[in-house]
């Protein structure tokens, strides 16, 4: 029996790839500013669009938790704490009362607890249904320079906006919970507590 040939690992240039697919666009070779058009407009909007999508959820496999710390010596009552230079989004802040001034967050503590989407940039790190939302966005951009159509473009942000995003936040949204979520986690959780398994 013949087994099925190992999944392609994603890569920049196939998900530009992918993008041009959805405009009936001719594949690239490279991504550069000195190609031909496709090849230029990819290397103009490729990280724009990745940093953009990443912001628009707590995907799971761009969120980071790490500790920082103020610098030593503040006499402030708000102390500043630098954000990671990855950090694109802050999600939670260990701290009853902070805020986010610039590139960094001022709270009383000297050391906070940041959970935070990173800007990950190693397409092997993203989940399928993130790659389709990213490379339909893509398609958006590089729809009316490269196709000059306005309904294609409509069509590609509608497919973004109500079906390729949101299913990829569904998704992520599951992998993230999927046992507290269930709604018989808990009755599991309390059968297998006292030993009674239903059989």
């Amino acid at each position: 029996m013949k087994t099925a040939p190992p999944a392609t690992t994603p890569t920049a240039l196939s998900i530009c790839n992918l993008a041009l697919a959805k405009l009936g666009e001719a594949p690239i070779n490279a991504i550069t500013a000195m190609g031909n058009p496709a090849a230029r407009l990819c290397h103009a909007h490729y990280h724009p669009v990745r940093r953009e999508i990443l912001c628009t959820n707590r995907w799971s496999f761009a969120t980071q938790l790490v500790q920082i710390s103020a610098p030593q010596g503040n006499p402030e009552e708000s102390k500043p704490h630098d954000l990671p230079v990855n950090c694109l989004r802050v999600l939670e802040v260990n701290s009853p009362d902070w805020a986010l001034r610039g590139r960094c967050i001022y709270c009383p503590e000297q050391t906070i607890d940041l959970l935070f989407i990173a800007d990950v940039e190693d397409p092997v790190l993203f989940d399928p249904m993130f790659i389709e939302a990213f490379a339909t966005r893509l398609a958006c951009k590089l729809c009316i320079p490269l196709t000059s159509s306005s309904t294609a473009r409509e069509a590609l942000t509608q497919e973004y906006h109500r079906l390729a995003l949101p299913q990829a936040a569904h998704v992520n949204a599951i992998q993230s919970h999927s046992n507290d979520s269930h709604p018989l986690y808990k009755l599991w959780r309390n059968s297998y507590s006292h030993g009674r398994i239903c059989e």
